[in-house]
């Protein structure tokens, strides 16, 4: 049999290993197999990545609900790898705690950003089932996102003036481990 690439059916295509395949349809039994190529990866010659590192930072809340910023523990990670130029990738491992990015230079942004939070979304009165009573924990981490990207040049990254990296606690306190990949 030939595929629509002109290659015997079991043969490689160009751009992976994969073989080409038929899949019979899930829906109607009856109908007739498809002929199915493996996606094609992406390309690009732009950048060349010679390596990627990854550390784990600790990042402490004191509070059940708090914004804890560690962006100098990130910049100091970033420094002690000697990478210049990239991306470093945060990610939050924890179900009841998020990342952030958002003005370091006013105490009253975080407070008003947990303010808004806990207003939305309180800890009881809403009918919540989880037996732990820490539903609202769960939802305002999905709401916030458990990473954050940062590009950075120079070994420094590219934060604007009044930003910073903030753990977002919503079930503290507690030591939260951070993943932190530089690429």
């Amino acid at each position: 049999m030939v595929t629509q690439r002109g290659r015997a059916r079991g043969q490689c295509c160009e751009s992976s290993d994969l073989p080409l395949a038929t899949l019979p349809s899930l829906f109607n039994p009856h109908e007739r197999p498809k002929l199915v190529a493996p996606p094609r990866l992406v390309q690009s010659t732009d950048l060349v990545l010679e390596r990627s590192m990854m550390f784990t930072l600790k990042v402490r809340s004191h509070q059940r609900e708090e914004l804890v910023e560690f962006t100098e523990q990130v910049a100091e990670k970033l420094k002690e790898s000697g990478a210049q130029d990239g991306i470093v990738v945060l990610y939050v491992q924890h179900t009841t705690a998020g990342l952030t990015i958002n003005e370091n230079a006013d105490p009253d942004v975080p407070r008003d950003m947990l303010h808004a939070l806990r207003t939305l979304i309180p800890q009881h009165g809403m009918g919540f089932r989880h037996g732990e009573e820490n539903s609202d924990a769960h939802i305002k981490a999905s709401l916030t996102g458990p990473s954050v990207t940062v590009p950075f040049a120079d070994g420094k990254l590219l934060l604007g003036r009044w930003q910073g990296i903030f753990l977002c606690e919503f079930d503290g306190g507690r030591e939260r481990r951070v993943i932190m990949m530089i690429r």
